[in-house]
């Protein structure tokens, strides 16, 4: 007996009317990233790639917003200037729990985590006339402490306080601007810490342009600090990541975390979750930082409770969208075809198409996890990012690129720009 045709249709009725529901329920999403030159920009670029690219099928519609960093984005979260927000985890920390910067106002009890991602770590950059070979000699020089307000700053400060110092035993430094680590290459700086996610755009600037040199951050003070905290992990500069940099380098490294409000809407993070789970492997190729993410990694406990939605076992997305491939149209597949790849690649942040897996691995893991030595470093790819919805400082000409007043960058595609502060 031949089977019924409503039988034969009902795998595809049933997608469409998956499809009609999702429909339903689009979700606008504004990302509150970093600088233009940072990770955090591109990174959040390459999130919004993958839920515009499939937004007619996912029905997410992002975009990306520049700003000051953590600090800035946590108050883009509050009041609905952004849905989603990337926060370094010793900042999330102390919003969570209402210490060190948000002390007045106490905890936060709405924030929640989406996804744990990209590594970043704290660098010591002396300048080339400089004496300092490290922390220890610190003392009494002129010392850049991070942007004012930023949420490097909160790091590098539980660092120098770690230490048993403060912030007047560093002789004077000139009144912050937008390049104010530009000391470091005309002799007004003697040494200046960077928290960024690795290789870093304004590390290989200051290295190479500059002769800056790399300092190792260890001390029993900072193994102390580390060991009391649930924030601060050990880190490791890669070997030969910049120039000059021969050495695998100690240091301090906290992470960068996907936050939004305990009320973004289950089916919005689930939606979400649809793109991650199917394009996780896409996603780690757009930026050097992200190349070493899986799904375990990206769900590993951080100071905010995660989102219900991502704990939702009732309502979770299949492991993968492939398990419809041939009902769903080419353009919507999990993996991009190279042409189409390169056309539509995160240039300020992606990985050079000409690059290898394994000149990637060797030399991006190893900044990430902190175990290669004597690798290569990376070349990155310029091209175009998803333009901000708004940015909080201007952009600065086209034939330099890099904004002023803005947190630490990632890219290996050196441009002769004045450096940048950190995020």
């Amino acid at each position: 007996m031949r089977p019924r045709i409503s039988t034969l249709l009902a795998p595809l009725f049933a997608l469409l009317c998956w499809g009609t529901n999702a429909q339903a329920a689009d979700s606008y999403l504004t990302i509150s990233t970093g600088a233009l030159t940072g990770v955090y920009y591109p990174v959040g670029g390459a999130l919004c790639r993958l839920f515009n690219e499939d937004s007619a099928y996912n029905n997410l519609h992002c975009s990306v917003q520049s700003t000051k960093g953590s600090l800035a984005n946590l108050r883009d979260l509050a009041s609905g200037k952004s849905q989603l927000a990337l926060v370094q985890s010793d900042v999330l920390y102390h919003a969570v729990h209402g210490t060190g910067p948000f002390a007045q106002q106490g905890p936060d009890a709405s924030l929640r985590t989406l996804y744990r991602l990209h590594r970043e770590s704290v660098a010591l950059l002396v300048s080339e006339k400089s004496s300092i070979s490290s922390l220890g000699d610190l003392l009494g020089k002129r010392v850049d402490l991070g942007s004012a307000n930023g949420g490097d700053r909160i790091t590098i400060m539980a660092l120098i306080e770690a230490m048993g110092w403060q912030s007047k035993d560093f002789g004077t430094v000139a009144e912050q601007g937008p390049d104010r680590l530009q000391g470091l290459c005309d002799g007004t700086l003697d040494a200046a810490f960077v928290v960024a996610g690795q290789p870093s755009q304004v590390i290989s600037d200051l290295t190479g342009r500059c002769k800056a040199r790399l300092v190792a951050i260890e001390d029993a003070k900072i193994n102390q600090l580390i060991e009391g905290s649930t924030y601060y992990e050990q880190g490791r500069i890669a070997a030969n990541l910049y120039p000059g940099q021969t050495l695998s380098l100690p240091t301090i490294a906290v992470y960068a975390d996907l936050v939004a409000l305990d009320t973004l809407p289950a089916e919005t993070v689930h939606q979400l979750r649809r793109v991650m789970d199917a394009r996780l492997k896409q996603f780690t190729r757009l930026h050097p930082a992200l190349i070493a993410l899986t799904q375990e990694s990206m769900m590993a406990p951080t100071p905010a409770p995660p989102h219900a939605a991502m704990l939702d076992d009732a309502n979770a997305p299949p492991a993968s969208d492939a398990t419809l491939p041939s009902l769903m149209p080419a353009s919507l597949q999990p993996e991009l075809s190279s042409s189409s790849a390169d056309a539509t690649t995160l240039v300020s942040g992606a990985v050079s198409t000409e690059s290898t897996p394994t000149e990637v691995d060797n030399a991006v893991e190893g900044a990430v996890e902190g175990a290669v030595e004597g690798s290569a470093p990376v070349a990155m790819a310029t091209g175009t990012v998803p333009a901000p919805v708004e940015t909080e400082q201007p952009a600065s000409a086209a034939s330099n690129p890099v904004p002023a007043g803005q947190e630490p960058a990632v890219s290996d595609a050196v441009q002769p720009s004045a450096a940048q502060p950190a995020p």
